[in-house]
Formats: structure tokens, C-alpha cells, sequence
């Protein structure tokens, strides 16, 4: 049910790919990478339409209250290393515990790097899937017929409500091919599998080999896609997105590491012009998408004003019973001290709680002054779809207002435009420049 929540609600459009790799029977592990904590596990669980139980560091259900909710969503304790070196061997336990779950036929979600992070990095895999099946399979004379399933979680941004995510399956891996290997070298066998496990997940997510660049890499995936989106306005889905970020990641980190010395300068220039835009409350696309004349202060076709307009009612019925729920939530959030990497399941968490408490709050008041219980039960299935709409209509309007400000600006101070379209045009330069020395650089690897 929470997963349906997170991929319905919380989040925009959810694209999944390859569901048709996952075996409808047998006995599975997914492994995935781990940037958004527990709305990772969320995402899997809503896309691989399968009944999951879960590996969680031990240290969880040392609180009462996780560790119950935990053991009630199928959750079984791991020792880490770096928790406490000395339960490491109990371990054995969690073992035995998965080797029961898959003799039922059912699967285990692991995420091998051990750690969350928000950065669009893979950390070192850890060995612990790798062990966990291969400890089955020997168990049962490798007859399980186990596999792995490599599982890519890609977010727009995982912290942000309504962005979008992109789930990518990779190629199963059948443990029993190991069974030769296993039997010669255990470790060896371990080590092969983790690395497969590896090079599959750094196939199916966008990663940085430079954590440093995060802010950067931001920066440019936000520009470049607005740069394809404006020219080719059609191609704009998830999974042509993961692609173009993964292509443009690989192509400024190899332009970057055969130019080491202008990186300094390629950060300050990007950095400069987005700080320029944050400054003058700018936006992007208004920069981009202006004819090289006089500013247009109107849309191009006046028929969105006029539904624009006639829209204003419903945006104002959503904004009246969706706001004051929105902004506790904001403030309850403003006073937590939360690490990055959990913005977003505290934003989920926090969100679903007071929202849950309004709603009831207001089909409760709504249906005292109407005894009525359809005309509740219509408020009741409006508050969600009107408050979505309320958000996407409130965005519109700072655009609007945005495009304004740039208006105005343009007629006071020309120059200030001019200047932010050429260090627009220096940044667009930057990345056709690194993405066609990345690509002769694989063409010429390819021949």
C-alpha cells in the first residue's frame, strides 16, 4: 500500500523498463542502488509486482517502534561491520532466514552498497548478495534455481515531491552457473558475482566519478535538457532522460579528465551563470527560449491565457484545502535537523501524516454541515487531484511572473540579458564540445 502511495502520490511520472527480465516463479534477490532510503525499497516494491522481505541494519530494530513496523514489513536484521565488528557472526542467522525464503519461492531485496547516498555516485559493492545466494544455493545442492536481479533507480531529484523516477531492470543472474566455480574457490566465486552485480548497476544509473561535480552536473543536465526540450519538444520521457544524463555525465567527466586544468574554470563559469539567474529570480527557459528581438511579455498562442484564466477557480479550490496541511508539513520539516540522502523519505513520511490528519479533518467537517455522504465522498476524492493541480498551476504562475521580471529587466538594463545569453551560449558550447570529443573517443575505441 505505501509503495502504490510513494509512486502515485509522492512522486511524478514513474517509468519502469524490462519488467519482463523478472521471472514470474522462483526464488529472486534484487539488488539496486541506494540513493532515496526507504522510498528506494518503495519503488522496487511497486515495480517488480512481487511479494518482497528486506535486509535492514540491525541498528533499526533496536527502536521499539521501527523495530516492529520493520518486522511487520517482512524485514530481516543484518550485522554490519561498521555498526558493531563483534555481531558480525550472527550474521549465520540472516542467512538461514533468506535460505526459508527462498525455499518458499519467494525474494529478497538487498542494496549492496551498504549505504545510502544522495549523490549520483555507486559506491564499492558489497559481497554480502553474493554470499547470501550462493550459501543457499550450496544448501540445496544448487537446485533453488536463485537469481539475481540487477535493479537501477534513477530520480530527476530524490528529494523533491512530484519528480520523476526511472526504474531499469537489468539481465537476471542465474546463481547455479556459479556452481563449478563455487565448488573450486568459493571466494573467487563470491568476488565474480559481485562484480557482475557491479558492472550491471553502473550499466542501468547515472554515476559520477567525481563527487565533486554533483553540483555541477546538476547545473548542466538542468540547461542541456532544457536546451533538447525547446528544440525537440516531443522527445521528453524518463527514459530518454536517464539516457541523455548518463551519455552527458560520461562525456564532461572524459572532456574533464583530458582538460584537468580548465576544470576550475568550467565549474566557476556554471556555477556564475546559475547564481545569476538565482540573483535576478530568473529562469532557464525564459533565457533560452526568447526570440533574439524584443522580449514576447504574452504566450504565443493566447488561448492558454484564456484557459489559464478560466482555470483560476479550480487552482483556487485546491490552494484553499491543500495549503495550511502544506505548510505544516514544510515547517515540520524546517525543524528537523535531516541529512540530505533523508529529505525525501522525511518529506513522504511527514506528508502522508498530516495530510492524512487534514483530509479526515475536513470530510469530517465537510460532511457534518452537508449530511450528505455523496457530496463528501466527491470533496473527498477531489482534495488529492485538485491539490496536485493547485502545485502545477502555482508553479505556472511563478514562471509567468519570472517571464515579467525578465520584461522588465530587458527594458531597463539590455545588457544584463545580453550578458546571461552569452555565458548561456559558453555553457551549451562547453558540453557540445566534451559530448563530441567523447564521441570520437568512442567511435575511434569501437573501430
Amino acid at each position: 500500500m505505501l509503495s502504490y502511495i510513494c509512486a502515485k502520490l509522492f512522486f511524478g511520472k514513474v517509468v519502469v523498463k524490462n519488467q519482463n527480465k523478472i521471472p514470474s516463479t522462483g526464488p529472486l534477490i534484487f539488488v539496486a542502488n541506494h540513493r532515496n532510503m526507504i522510498l528506494d525499497a518503495g519503488m522496487i516494491r511497486y515495480s517488480c509486482k512481487r511479494n518482497l522481505y528486506y535486509l535492514a541494519k540491525h541498528t533499526i530494530f533496536e527502536n521499539k517502534i521501527l523495530g516492529w513496523i520493520f518486522k511487520n514489513a517482512n524485514a530481516i536484521p543484518v550485522y554490519r561491520h561498521q555498526d558493531n565488528p563483534n555481531l558480525v557472526s550472527k550474521n549465520i542467522e540472516s542467512f538461514n532466514a533468506a535460505y526459508n525464503i527462498f525455499k518458499k519461492g519467494k525474494s529478497l531485496m538487498v542494496f549492496p552498497e551498504g549505504i545510502s547516498f544522495a549523490a549520483r555516485t555507486l559506491f564499492k559493492i558489497k559481497t554480502g548478495a553474493a554470499r547470501i545466494a550462493l550459501n543457499a544455493e550450496s544448501k540445496d545442492k544448487f537446485l533453488l534455481d536463485l537469481k539475481i536481479i540487477p535493479v537501477g533507480i534513477n530520480y530527476s531529484d530524490p528529494s523533491r515531491f512530484k519528480s520523476d523516477v526511472f526504474v531499469q531492470y537489468g539481465t537476471p543472474i542465474s546463481i547455479k552457473d556459479y556452481k563449478e566455480k563455487y565448488e573450486y574457490n568459493s571466494q573467487e566465486a563470491v568476488l565474480d558475482i559481485t562484480h557482475r552485480i557491479e558492472e550491471s548497476l553502473l550499466s542501468l544509473t547515472t554515476n559520477l566519478s567525481f563527487i565533486e561535480l554533483e553540483d555541477m552536473i546538476t547545473y548542466l543536465e538542468l540547461i542541456y535538457k532544457n536546451e533538447l526540450l525547446f528544440k525537440f519538444p516531443s522527445k521528453n520521457d524518463n527514459e530518454q532522460n536517464f539516457k541523455i544524463t548518463k551519455e552527458m555525465i560520461n562525456a564532461v567527466e572524459f572532456y574533464l579528465e583530458d582538460n584537468s586544468e580548465l576544470r576550475d574554470d568550467y565549474v566557476a563559469m556554471i556555477s556564475k551563470y546559475i547564481r545569476y539567474l538565482e540573483k535576478l529570480k530568473l529562469d532557464d527557459r525564459i533565457i533560452i527560449s526568447r526570440d533574439k528581438g524584443f522580449p514576447k511579455l504574452l504566450p504565443e498562442k493566447p488561448i492558454k491565457l484564456v484557459w489559464f484564466s478560466l482555470l483560476f477557480p479550480v487552482y483556487l479550490y485546491g490552494f484553499i484545502n491543500n495549503f495550511f496541511a502544506y505548510y505544516i508539513s514544510i515547517n515540520q520539516l524546517d525543524n528537523q535537523r535531516i541529512d540530505e540522502v533523508e529529505i525525501g523519505q522525511y518529506k513522504f513520511f511527514i506528508g502522508l501524516g498530516v495530510f492524512s490528519l487534514f483530509y479526515l479533518m475536513q470530510i469530517g467537517t465537510f460532511f457534518y454541515y452537508t449530511n450528505n455522504f455523496n457530496w463528501s465522498f466527491l470533496y473527498f476524492v477531489s482534495l488529492i487531484p485538485s491539490g496536485n493541480f493547485a502545485l502545477f498551476y502555482h508553479n505556472q504562475i511563478i514562471f509567468y511572473l519570472r517571464q515579467f521580471r525578465f520584461f522588465r529587466i530587458f527594458l531597463k538594463r539590455r545588457d544584463v540579458i545580453h550578458n546571461l545569453e552569452e555565458q548561456r551560449r559558453m555553457i551549451i558550447n562547453f558540453i557540445s564540445e566534451a559530448m563530441d570529443s567523447y564521441s570520437t573517443s568512442k567511435e575511434i575505441n569501437e573501430k
